[in-house]
């Protein structure tokens, strides 16, 4: 599903009149979710899932065109896992979620 359909998806299923406010309604979502792992690096959804900054430490990759040895930078990446319930959600096990 692209953003587009999402945005569509969301404003008919909420009964949202235009798409800028639904737009905006998810922009918000997502820039509280992010600013909140700014601040403590973690955040936990029950049942949903975890999304965490992670660390990921310089690597050593070699360029195929000349053989050339390259580490790379260490950086801040986002991860997600999923939790029990969204995993049975996905799965159609558990009907409590749906």
């Amino acid at each position: 599903m692209s953003e587009t359909e999402f945005i569509k998806f969301y404003k008919e299923r909420n009964g949202i009149k235009n798409r800028e406010e639904a737009k905006e309604k998810i922009n918000n979502f997502w820039n509280a979710l992010l600013k909140a792992i700014e601040e403590d690096k973690k955040v936990i959804f029950k049942n949903w899932g975890v999304f965490e900054e992670k660390n990921v430490k310089s690597r050593k990759t070699v360029d195929p065109r000349n053989c050339e040895k390259i580490y790379t930078k260490p950086k801040k990446v986002l991860k997600f896992r999923a939790g029990k319930g969204l995993i049975n959600f996905v799965n159609g096990g558990d009907e409590n979620n749906k």
